[in-house]
């Protein structure tokens, strides 16, 4: 598997991209595309692409800062799904020595369930701490989501440290939040 920076420029490496982005995300929770194209422009962004070939496998959208990597939004193509792409690519982010964190959906459904019982066999650590995540688009609303970290579960400190990110750097790339860079 090949991992390309995301490149507005491969017209049809990003419509693809962007495609799977779209389908795999509900609203609320993706950025629109002028806002996505200004997280691409930080260097702390890494929009990551996977492909076998021309084949389009994933999506693995993260953010590096100190220590920490953020995972946002991790995607595999919908037919290659159960095939341990997705085990690979989370292999393949968490090969580093960053603290690697990410959030899922609360445990209301059995998909839910099956996305954390997924992230724990690759080796991430629910925690305790309550996050809200602040809503990508202005007509959406905060959602409240589980945390979890790998290789082991993360501080208090640690947890504050990637709140302050989150809620103060990500969200600069957000619907309505574009007046706040600088």
């Amino acid at each position: 598997m090949e991992y390309l920076q995301l490149d507005p420029n491969d017209t049809a490496r990003w419509n693809s991209v962007w495609t799977l982005y779209e389908k795999s995300f509900p609203k609320a929770e993706r950025r629109k595309r002028a806002d996505h194209l200004r997280a691409c422009t930080d260097a702390r962004f890494f929009p990551l692409s996977a492909w076998e070939g021309r084949e389009l496998i994933g999506l693995l959208f993260f953010w590096e800062w100190d220590s920490y990597r953020y995972l946002e939004h991790l995607a595999v193509t919908p037919s290659l799904r159960g095939h341990g792409h997705g085990s690979r690519m989370l292999r393949y982010l968490r090969d580093s020595e960053h603290t690697v964190i990410l959030e899922v959906d609360p445990l209301v459904n059995e998909l839910s369930v099956r996305r954390l019982q997924f992230y724990e066999r690759a080796g991430y650590t629910l925690t305790p701490y309550r996050f809200v995540h602040l809503p990508y688009r202005v007509e959406a609303e905060a959602q409240e989501l589980l945390i979890l970290s790998y290789p082991n579960m993360i501080t208090k400190e640690q947890h504050n440290d990637f709140l302050r990110f989150v809620n103060e750097e990500v969200i600069r790339y957000c619907e309505g939040c574009s007046e706040n860079l600088p």
